[in-house]
């Protein structure tokens, strides 16, 4: 059964898993439906047919928006800011929840999928928003959407209604997992195209920079989004960390990859960047954030086994 609604203040993140002979209609139409009927409104983010779909089964009522999904499909800092930016300009002013119904996506990228999945129940914690996400299997088979589905939702949509997941896991934690078998990067242990050591110059860096990305696969957009993120990175370990500060690049046919490290201590929280510190450019602490948001991963750890130093390592597919 529906969990009662008082205990839902915040964000609500719904997962249901589509299967070819679902009459989708029968389980999602009516969590819709109450929805319209209590006088809240509802953003449609998904493909066709199924946005035909589900405004057939609601009878078009005009307090029912479509939005395009397209923006949602991004590397995940882009798609999570995009999500956020749709919720805030939905959200009613009168205190009234928010239903969005989102895609399905196919897990083909397993990972970032998870990465998303997981990141909007931090990014979007304080929002009355109940957020139903469709996914569905990948082309190939190989992926099993119901393990992101109990893995980054803390609810499930069943034919019973919306009930309590007992396997979801916090989002810190299963970052925190899946990142750890990212790093290192086999690129390291490759001669680099780049090392600048005891850095302290920053227009060195750029320069070095831009030389060695000219030569690469990535768009001149992509590699000044790298340079802009490496330098607020490297400025941040300046700052924060203990010199010195250390820059690697590699570059590979495949992606770019740059480590950035200090003799600090690596701080360990997989969640921080995901959002602006504050809201006013002006004042800094936006350097992880602007960082996030021009590269496709960035991971922090310690620089060496022994757990001394922090590494930064940002990655841009190629």
């Amino acid at each position: 059964m529906d969990h009662p609604r008082q205990a839902h203040d915040g964000y609500r993140h719904v997962g249901y898993v589509l299967r070819p002979d679902d009459d989708l209609t029968a389980v999602v139409g009516p969590v819709l439906r109450r929805a319209v009927a209590a006088g809240e409104p509802v953003v449609i983010a998904c493909a066709e047919p199924l946005t035909g779909t589900l405004l057939a089964a609601l009878g078009d009522p005009a307090d029912v928006r479509v939005a395009s999904p397209e923006a949602l499909q991004e590397r995940p800092p882009d798609a999570l800011a995009a999500i956020g930016r749709m919720v805030d300009g939905e959200l009613p002013a009168d205190g009234r929840r928010l239903h969005l119904v989102v895609g399905p996506g196919q897990l083909d990228d397993w990972s970032t999928w998870t990465e998303v999945e997981a990141l909007l129940n931090h990014v979007l914690a304080d929002r009355p928003v109940d957020h139903l996400c469709l996914l569905e299997p990948a082309d190939d088979g190989d992926r099993d959407p119901d393990a992101v589905v109990r893995a980054t939702h803390p609810w499930v949509l069943t034919e019973q209604g919306t009930v309590r997941n007992p396997d979801y896991r916090p989002p810190a934690e299963l970052l925190r997992e899946a990142r750890q078998t990212l790093t290192p990067d086999p690129l390291e242990s490759t001669e680099p195209d780049l090392a600048l050591i005891d850095l302290d110059d920053m227009r060195t860096l750029r320069r070095a920079l831009n030389r060695v990305l000219a030569d690469t696969s990535l768009s001149p957009d992509a590699a000044q989004d790298l340079v802009l993120a490496i330098d607020e990175v490297t400025a941040n370990a300046a700052e924060h960390g203990i010199p010195p500060v250390d820059v690697k690049l590699w570059c590979s046919p495949q992606r770019v990859l740059c480590a950035v490290t200090d003799r600090g201590t690596a701080f360990d929280d997989p969640l921080v960047g995901y959002g602006p510190a504050h809201g006013d450019m002006a004042v800094g602490g936006m350097g992880l954030w602007l960082a996030r948001r021009s590269v496709d991963r960035l991971t922090a750890g310690p620089a060496d086994e022994s757990g001394a130093g922090c590494t930064v390592r940002l990655v841009v597919n190629a």
